[in-house]
């Protein structure tokens, strides 16, 4: 892979005969006036000849819908699904239009969209490298990875509601190799979030295995870069030891400065990870830096006993769990 961005990082790769081998493309967006936000995956494992989907959409004060789980998130790849700058699984596809821009659709009876990652406020970058990440990137990116910020427009319908944003947002790409044994789960974070130009950043925390403990990311803050050397995310949860309420972000810079980044939780969902033995969420946020409202997506996994039980939607206060359309909560305590 390249160092330096170009057209063909956003189309479809050749593929490998690794049977692990796969290619998504994932985003996260937030429109801090209209209070509609989502986060949505789609992926592929051609070699096995399926596309995998996990969707999440919602609006304030109305309503919000979940795609996350079998069998409804595993779906038959078709003829049409890998194209030259395209990859369609099911009703969704994925589109890369050229210049660091995409489409993104999806078309389920509760929900659909019709939206455009339109504005990149730095260029498609992958991760620094850095400490303890060789085997990190060997074992679930292996040919290539894309992070960047930026903005989303287009239509977004919610049951019987339709929208038309204007949204923060951070897109990501991968394709290659993909292991669901080498990453440890059980507390990883990754801290992603913009509130334009001013600051945007990526970063995460992972166990690689018992003893490879590593952080990978980077800050931009008006075109200006600097790698992420540390990654500490503290989480205050609600009664249920589950729902996240607001978090502090810590990133440590390759140059010493420590960011802090205060965020409350909006609205947020839980994904299960059955071939992993366990489960991971996203919390869309919000948080304030030089007078402005940013967005950050709080992903995460809470799992210190390293049990499998999987969490469902009795098991907490906010998280949305159970598929399908439901009321978006209020997260006040």
């Amino acid at each position: 892979m390249e160092a330096v961005f170009s057209d063909h990082w956003d189309c479809p790769h050749q593929f490998s005969d690794e049977p692990s081998w796969q290619e998504s493309d994932c985003y996260w967006f937030y429109d801090v006036k209209l209070g509609v936000g989502g986060f949505h995956r789609i992926g592929q494992k051609p070699n096995k000849g399926t596309g995998q989907l996990m969707l999440f959409v919602f609006k304030t004060g109305g309503e919000r819908f979940v795609l996350n789980s079998a069998p409804r998130n595993e779906v038959q790849l078709g003829a049409d699904a890998r194209q030259s700058r395209k990859q369609v699984v099911g009703s969704h596809t994925a589109e890369a239009l050229g210049d660091g821009r995409m489409r993104y659709t999806w078309d389920e009876p509760e929900s659909s969209a019709d939206i455009e990652f339109y504005e990149s406020f730095y260029t498609p970058r992958n991760w620094p490298s850095g400490k303890n990440t060789e085997h990190f990137e060997e074992a679930t990116n292996s040919d290539g990875h894309l992070e960047c910020g930026g903005r989303i427009r287009g239509k977004v319908r919610i049951g019987d509601n339709e929208y038309e944003i204007d949204a923060f947002a951070h897109r990501d790409r991968s394709w290659g190799k993909r292991s669901d044994s080498a990453p440890m789960m059980h507390r990883y974070r990754m801290y992603t979030g913009t509130c334009g130009s001013e600051l945007s950043f990526a970063g995460f925390f992972l166990d690689f295995n018992e003893t490879t403990p590593m952080t990978m990311g980077f800050v931009d803050r008006n075109g200006k870069q600097e790698a992420i050397t540390n990654l500490r995310v503290a989480v205050t949860f609600d009664y249920d030891g589950l729902t996240p309420l607001g978090s502090i972000g810590i990133m440590t810079l390759e140059s010493g400065e420590q960011l802090r980044i205060e965020s409350k939780v909006v609205q947020g969902f839980l994904t299960p990870l059955p071939a992993m033995g366990t489960f991971s969420q996203d919390n869309i946020s919000t948080f304030e830096y030089g007078g402005k409202t940013g967005f950050v997506d709080l992903e995460m996994c809470t799992n210190p006993g390293r049990g499998s039980y999987i969490p469902n939607q009795a098991d907490v206060s906010f998280l949305a769990i159970d598929e399908g359309l439901s009321k978006a909560e209020d997260y006040i305590i």
